[in-house]
């Protein structure tokens, strides 16, 4: 097959772009077919299925039309639930650009069960389907070469850890989305962190593109913290000089479709994680601690040889359901049923 892919943000920085364009275009190709970017700026000819990854531009409306006219079916990819985003924000306006374009689709997918209920209650009669993000790519983050100014904010970050060596050095990432997800859900689990210090010296990195949310969060914090700008380069020695990734996060209708990317992106990484629950995050329960945040973070405090045991457990459990070759035949069976080739 032909298929032609139109994201807004093809830039592989943004997680979005890697695990859910970039990669399945690549586990794609390897199985023969033929990936292209597209964006709509001519007619669609020789594609079979056109995916939009979570785009609602101009240039998707505009990739939508093409299609129509040339009888190519359209695949819409949502990795987050913008309905809701936009309900909780009151833009109405946002909301209804969402729903008229999904409901131009021959089929959405979605990471988890939970945002493709939630997008088939919003947009009734276009049929779904489930297909987990790619795991993150550690191998190719860690061939990647830091920039200058890059090596430069890791050793202000290594300088910021060495002056509490005897601390528990957690870690945050993440881009954040005002009060419905990122760092607001930081500052309503910072008491638990605070709780904590009492018991043992602990330490927060913020690894975001949120500078100044995190500025005018930071004189609130009771425990030292430390900000470095996300970069694709920087990003994997950033969560490997920490022990412990925190994940917390408020249950709203934005964050309870979220996947299990997070978290496994920090077990990927050698790192613990102690996070709140989430329907995607459960089955986790038997490796990190999920709701547990002063016996989590004390288990990593107090028994690390033990607790990277668990982790490796985990790391299988999640290879085992999330590897490149199960997603990418969840990817190919789903392009297969939109192109009517399934």
């Amino acid at each position: 097959m032909r298929i032609g892919w139109q994201t807004q943000r093809p830039n592989p920085k943004h997680a979005s772009a890697r695990l859910r364009v970039h990669g399945p275009m690549a586990l794609l190709e390897a199985r023969g077919h033929e990936c292209v970017l597209y964006d709509g700026a001519r007619a669609p000819d020789g594609l079979d299925c056109i995916v939009i990854s979570k785009s609602f531009t101009s240039a998707a409306h505009r990739v939508l039309d093409r299609a129509d006219a040339a009888g190519v079916p359209v695949l819409y990819d949502m990795c987050d639930n913008l309905v809701a985003k936009a309900r909780a924000e009151g833009d109405d306006e946002a909301e209804r650009r969402v729903v008229s374009a999904l409901g131009r689709a021959a089929r959405i997918t979605a990471p988890t069960p939970e945002l493709l209920d939630r997008l088939s209650e919003q947009v009734p009669g276009v049929p779904g389907q489930v297909v987990p993000d790619l795991l993150e790519n550690t191998e190719f983050l860690a061939g990647l070469r830091p920039s200058l100014a890059e090596r430069w904010r890791l050793a202000r970050l290594r300088r910021f850890l060495a002056r509490h060596q005897d601390a528990l050095h957690c870690v945050w990432f993440g881009n954040s989305s005002g009060a419905q997800a990122g760092l607001v859900h930081v500052r309503e689990r910072m008491p638990e962190l605070e709780a904590f210090a009492k018991r043992h010296p602990i330490t927060l990195t913020i690894v975001s593109n949120t500078w100044l949310a995190y500025r005018r969060m930071a004189p609130e914090f009771g425990i030292p913290t430390h900000y470095i700008g996300w970069s694709l380069a920087a990003f994997l020695p950033a969560l490997r000089a920490h022990r412990v990734a925190i994940i917390p996060v408020g249950r709203n209708s934005f964050t309870l479709g979220k996947s299990i990317n997070r978290p496994a992106t920090a077990l990927r990484a050698g790192l613990g994680v102690v996070a709140d629950s989430l329907p995607a995050y459960r089955e986790l329960e038997d490796f990190v601690p999920i709701d547990d945040w002063q016996g989590g973070l004390w288990r990593y405090a107090s028994n690390w040889p033990e607790e990277r045991d668990r982790l490796a457990e985990g790391l299988d459990h999640i290879d085992a359901r999330y590897g490149d070759a199960h997603v990418a035949d969840l990817w190919e069976s789903a392009i297969r049923e939109t192109s009517g080739r399934g």
